[in-house]
Order: structure tokens, then sequence, then C-alpha cells
């Protein structure tokens, strides 16, 4: 009798693997775990002009806050992958590439505490993380971030940027390494484009 896990099992390696006859046989999959390659940037001095900018922890909606991969199979359908999946949660690995970006291109000082003082506040949210196979002859990895950048004062906060980034990038090959690459491809795409963004709306305001 065919299991829901063996079926899983059986559909991961037609999605990742190249039609061979040794990858076909599923029930050679073990379980791998992966960290995400984003290209570090070299981070520029601190500065006394700079803005002073508190992060909040990043988070993930549902159901892009697992260390299991996703992928999406048709327009309604996602398929857990629970045989291969990152050692450290997208968020946790998000962390610190967010901050080495602000660093090296935002306009901004990080502040370790979120204090009384006037000041921005970045929040940062991964809205999408997945493989897409949709289209099986060209899957593509799709990541998506929200940025919600306010200015704190005593009384009110307003809201400076408010929008969410995205990126689809194609995989060279069907595996898990292309995947990966391409995830990482995304994600420094979307840190550039946000960091910069966030640039434009900070030095709109006083």
């Amino acid at each position: 009798m065919i299991t829901f896990k063996h079926m899983t099992r059986l559909i991961i390696c037609c999605l990742l693997c190249l039609p061979t006859i040794g990858c076909i046989s599923a029930k050679y999959v073990g379980h791998q775990q992966y960290l995400l390659n984003i290209k570090a940037l070299p981070e520029k001095k601190i500065t006394k002009n700079k803005r002073s900018i508190f992060v909040d922890q990043i988070t993930a909606i549902t159901p892009y806050d697992q260390v299991d991969f996703l992928y999406r199979i048709s327009a309604t359908q996602y398929l857990t992958d629970y045989y291969h999946s990152f050692l450290v949660s997208p968020t946790e690995q998000l962390e610190p590439a967010l901050a080495n970006y602000l660093k090296a291109l935002g306009k901004f000082n990080l502040d370790a505490a979120e204090s009384l003082t006037p000041q921005n506040k970045l929040q940062v949210q991964i809205s999408e993380l997945y493989a897409d196979y949709r289209n099986r002859a060209c899957p593509q990895a799709v990541v998506a971030i929200h940025f919600i950048l306010t200015k704190q004062t005593n009384t009110k906060n307003d809201i400076l940027f408010d929008q969410t980034l995205s990126a689809k990038v194609a995989l060279k090959e069907k595996d898990t390494n292309s995947l990966l690459a391409a995830w990482s491809k995304g994600l420094q795409s979307i840190l550039t484009r946000g960091v910069r963004a966030l640039n434009i709306a900070a030095s709109k305001t006083n």
C-alpha cells in the first residue's frame, strides 16, 4: 500500500531530479539540510549624519514560516518537502543579511534596542518563499518580502514606506543547489531594491 510519505518522496524526486533511472528511486531519498548564500556587502562606517533605525524581529506568514522546502505545483496546491529543509529558519538567516545591506547601502545607523526617542522603525515579513513548479520545464524560485518603515514619535507613527517587493529567478537546473542559488539571488535583489527604497522614503522627512 502506498502511503502519503511514500507518494511525497516520489513526487519530490520527480520535481528535483533529472529524469534518470537512479533519480526516480525514491527510497534512497534522505533528509538533508541547507543554508541560503546571500552575498554579503562591504559595510560602511557609522556616521553621525545618518538616521537611527530599529529593525524589529523578522517574521514570515504561514506557510512560509517553516524550515521545510515548499513547492507550488498548481494554482492552489503546494507540496511540503520533508526531506529537504533549511538548517536555520529563513527569518533567522535573513536578519544578519538585512543588517548587512542596511549598513552597506542604507543611510541609517542601526539601533540595538527600541527607544522612546523619535526614530525610524523597520518591520520586515517574508510573504512568499517557494519553488514554482507549475511549469515543470522552467521552474522558478519565488521570494517576496513586505517592508514597513515608520517614523516614531511620542504621539504617533508616520508610515514612510509600506510595500512588498518580489523576485522570480529561473532555476538553472532541476536540483536543490540551483534552487538555493536562485532563492539567494532573489533575496539579494530584494534587499538591494528594498534598502534603496527605504533611503528615498526616509529622506523625504526631516
